[in-house]
């Protein structure tokens, strides 16, 4: 069984070991044939997996959740039903943040991913086209450029979950989870937590 997360920038697959990245067009191209169980949030890519892939099954709409929060993608649903219980980040072309309490969604939010900061930066200034780094301290206020751009972008990020979550257990994921690490003593990053609440959502469909 081979399961498929489908982003907007990316197409995701885990095969029971490995999580695999790849461009929309390649990673269809190869697994076209294959027995393969999806979610996806890109609409223009689920038209041509229903044509190109017609054996793929979408469980998009299985798994619940219980949450007030409307429009919640299929992706961070499924990450939500892996943590069950603490902090979901996802970084990627998006940073989403979703708190979860004993299986029930309290709510989220969402920000720019990591690079969109970054390319927003320098176009403002070639000064501010500087390296990002979560290690720069967010406990104190920054004398410097580069510290001043990274406490911009991640002192938020550290101060709005402590606000909102302040004892319970961080879980990152995405491209960018290595950048939150550092800001979360204890954080656990694992490529694939999304895959564990869609495992999680394919048994509700064989009961």
């Amino acid at each position: 069984m081979i399961l498929c997360d489908v982003g907007n920038s990316r197409i995701h697959f885990f095969d029971g070991e490995r999580v695999l990245h790849f461009l929309h067009d390649d990673g269809l191209n190869r697994f076209k044939d294959e027995k393969v169980y999806y979610i996806c949030v890109n609409n223009r890519m689920r038209e041509r997996i229903e044509v190109e892939a017609p054996g793929w099954t979408d469980i998009s709409k299985t798994g619940a959740l219980e949450s007030g929060y409307s429009g919640l993608g299929v992706d961070r649903k499924a990450l939500c039903i892996a943590v069950h219980d603490g902090v979901a980040i996802d970084a990627g072309s998006a940073v989403t943040v979703d708190v979860m309490e004993n299986g029930r969604h309290l709510g989220g939010w969402i920000w720019p991913g990591i690079s969109t900061f970054k390319r927003a930066y320098a176009q403002i200034s070639p000064a501010l086209d500087v390296r990002i780094d979560s290690t720069v301290s967010t406990q104190s206020l920054p004398l410097d450029t580069v510290s001043a751009v990274n406490f911009a972008v991640f002192a938020p990020i550290r101060t709005l979950v402590k606000r909102f979550a302040p004892d319970k257990p961080v879980f990152v994921t995405g491209g960018d989870a290595s950048f939150f690490e550092p800001l979360f003593k204890g954080a656990v990053v694992d490529e694939r937590l999304v895959f564990r609440g869609m495992e999680k959502m394919i048994k509700e469909i064989r009961c």
